[in-house]
């Protein structure tokens, strides 16, 4: 019988000498990113996420908690997922696996807008509007950095400057900003990170700005998530 791991139901497993690896089957909705998590307090295997014969995301456990890089679960709509629990010391005992569910992107990047203001709120300042073009530009620009696997940078893969991209998406500007970011596991350790930045806390902080965008995509190769808040304000 097929063990399914499911958001709100985590396994319970023990290992007894039982050397073999454990694989489950992950049951989780189209189009939501998620990653796993695991606790133990005696056990430590390499825990990977795999469909079909690629490895996803792999995560070696050194302590008695750790948890996977996120997966897109947009780039995997069939059911061949699976999570694999591997012993690698030969240690036997029991652990917990759970699947966090992320949400999808527009719940995502809609809670990055919503930490943004948050953080303009605390200042006196006016919330930025959503636009849906600043929108498209910022998830253009993730997106290149992923299918190019490229660092981290405000310039795209063909040499586009943030001006160009903005222009591309016919979004009518007279003042723009960018904010870029890589390896945070969430919306909130993301702008945590710009407000830890004095230029990236400046854009986010910055009067002059009306409205914004989110991207976000997770890299194919090495499971880096990619952040970028487009702002703007319209001519």
């Amino acid at each position: 019988m097929t063990d399914f791991l499911s958001k709100g139901k985590p396994l319970r497993v023990s290992v007894d000498g039982d050397l073999s690896d454990k694989t489950f089957s992950i049951d989780r909705k189209p189009g939501r990113f998620f990653s796993l998590s695991f606790k133990s307090s005696a056990f430590f295997p390499r825990i990977t996420v795999e469909h079909g014969t690629d490895v996803l995301t792999q995560a070696t456990c050194f302590n008695s908690a750790c948890s996977t890089g996120t997966i897109d679960g947009e780039k995997y709509p069939d059911d061949n997922l699976i999570a694999r629990v591997a012993t690698i010391n030969g240690s036997s005992g029991s652990f917990k696996l759970r699947l966090k569910d992320h949400g999808d992107l527009d719940s995502i990047t809609r809670k990055v807008v919503r930490l943004t203001n948050r953080e303009r709120r605390r200042q006196g300042i006016d919330k930025l509007s959503f636009n849906s073009k600043l929108q498209k530009a910022a998830q253009n620009h993730v997106e290149d950095m992923d299918r190019s696997g490229r660092y981290l940078g405000h310039d795209s893969s063909d040499g586009r400057e943030l001006r160009d991209r903005i222009n591309e998406v016919d979004y009518d500007w007279s003042y723009i900003a960018e904010n870029a970011a890589s390896g945070q596991s969430s919306p909130k350790r993301a702008v945590e990170a710009w407000m830890n930045s004095p230029g990236h806390r400046a854009n986010i902080l910055d009067p002059e700005i009306k409205e914004i965008g989110v991207g976000y995509a997770i890299d194919d190769v090495n499971a880096t998530p990619y952040w970028v808040q487009n702002f703007g304000s319209s001519s």
